[in-house]
C-alpha cells in the first residue's frame, strides 16, 4: 500500500484539528457563559463551577476545523432538584420550560449582537464569531449519595440521562487502546477528526450523521496501524463500509447494558445511507493506493478526492521535495580527494 502517512498526519494536524488559539478562544468562550450565569440565577439556586459538565467533541478533544468558526460547544449544568421546586408549596419541581427561561434569562447579556434562545433540548448562547454555546440543564435527585439520579430538561419533558456517560466512556476507551498499544488511543482520536472531515469535505451538498453518530461509528469500527494513519483511515473505511451495508442503526455504545439506546431515527436514515455511499465512493477512489507500484501522483489524488484538501497534499509534497533537494546539495561529496591540512600532531 502506497504510503502517505506523513501527507496525512500533518493534514490533519494543520488543517483539521483545532489549533491551541482556537481552543483557548472557545474555552475563554465557555468560561465566560459559567461565570455570566453564576451571577445571575436566582439567590436560591445554588451553583458552583463543580456543576457545569463540558460535553461534546471539546470535552473528547475531537472537535474540527469549522468554515466560519461554526462551533458548538456544550457545556452542561446540573442542579439539586430541592432547589428547582415551586416556591410557594416547595413540593412540585418547576417545568422543563420555567428551568430554560431561567438559564435563558441569566445568560442574557447586552454586548450580544443575538440574545440566547431557548432551543430544543438546551440553551444556545451565540456569539459573533460564528460560535455558540449549548446550555442543557440538569436536575440531580439525592445528590452524592447511592440514589443519585439525574434528569436531562428536554423538549419533550424531563428524561432520565448521565451527562457525564459518554465522557467517561470516551476517555477509558482511550486508555485502553494507549494500553494495549503505544498512541493507539490518539490515533483513535485522530480517525475520527478524519471521519468527521470526510463527512463535511463536500459541505451542503451532503447529508451527513452528526457528530457523536461517527464518533461511535469511527470507535466500533476502529483498528489501530502504528505510524500509518493513512493505512488506518482506509482501514476505517472498509470497515464501515461493511457494517453499514449490514446496518444502518448507530447505538450508544457508552452505555452499560445490552439494549443500547438508538441514536439513529429508523433502520434507514437518509443520512446514513449516504454516509455508507459516500464511504464506497472514497473506497472506489482510493482502490489505486492499495497497488504496490502505485505513485505519488496517483496517491495524492486519491486522497485529495476523499478530503478536498484544496492542494494541501501537493503543498506538502512539493516542500518535502525542495527540502530534500537542499539537503542533498548540502550534503554533496566533494568532487575531489580530499587534501589533509597539515598540523602540529602531523
Amino acid at each position: 500500500m502506497s504510503n502517505f502517512h506523513d501527507e496525512i498526519h500533518a493534514y490533519e494536524s494543520e488543517k483539521v484539528n483545532l489549533s491551541d488559539t482556537i481552543r483557548d478562544d472557545l474555552y475563554a468562550k465557555r468560561q465566560a457563559n459559567r461565570n455570566r450565569l453564576k451571577a445571575h440565577l436566582p439567590e436560591n439556586i445554588r451553583i458552583s463551577d463543580s456543576q457545569f459538565i463540558p460535553q461534546g467533541s471539546m470535552a473528547v478533544r475531537t472537535t474540527v476545523q469549522e468554515v466560519g468558526n461554526d462551533y458548538d460547544i456544550d457545556d452542561g449544568v446540573w442542579f439539586y432538584e430541592e432547589d428547582l421546586r415551586d416556591a410557594l408549596l416547595g413540593i412540585f419541581s418547576k417545568s422543563v420550560n420555567d428551568i430554560q427561561k431561567m438559564i435563558c434569562d441569566a445568560l442574557k447579556d447586552d454586548k450580544f449582537n443575538k440574545q440566547p434562545e431557548i432551543h430544543h433540548n438546551c440553551v444556545r448562547v451565540f456569539y459573533a464569531e460564528g460560535y455558540h454555546v449549548d446550555v442543557p440543564a440538569f436536575r440531580v435527585f439525592d445528590a452524592g449519595t447511592d440514589k443519585e439520579r439525574q434528569e436531562l430538561a428536554g423538549e419533550n419533558g424531563w428524561l432520565a440521562s448521565d451527562p457525564t456517560e459518554i465522557n467517561k466512556w470516551f476517555e477509558e476507551r482511550i486508555q485502553e487502546l494507549n494500553n494495549s498499544a503505544d498512541g493507539a488511543g490518539s490515533q483513535l482520536r485522530r480517525m475520527i477528526r478524519l471521519l468527521k472531515r470526510f463527512a463535511r469535505s463536500r459541505g451542503d451538498k451532503w447529508d451527513m450523521p452528526n457528530g457523536l453518530k461517527l464518533t461511535m461509528l469511527a470507535e466500533e469500527c476502529f483498528k489501530a496501524v502504528q505510524d500509518r494513519d493513512d493505512e488506518a483511515f482506509y482501514n476505517l473505511l472498509q470497515s464501515l463500509k461493511t457494517r453499514l451495508d449490514q446496518n444502518l442503526v448507530v447505538y450508544n455504545r457508552a452505555q452499560n447494558k445490552d439494549l443500547k439506546d438508538v441514536l439513529t431515527k429508523s433502520l434507514s436514515d437518509g443520512n446514513m445511507i449516504e454516509l455508507r455511499d459516500h464511504i464506497g465512493e472514497a473506497l472506489s477512489e482510493l482502490k489505486s493506493i492499495t497497488d504496490d507500484d502505485c505513485i505519488k501522483k496517483s496517491a495524492r489524488k486519491a486522497w485529495e478526492w476523499v478530503f478536498q484538501s484544496d492542494g494541501f497534499f501537493k503543498d506538502y509534497d512539493d516542500k518535502q521535495d525542495e527540502s530534500d533537494k537542499k539537503e542533498r546539495i548540502a550534503f554533496k561529496e566533494p568532487s575531489g580527494p580530499v587534501v589533509k591540512s597539515q598540523t602540529h600532531f602531523g
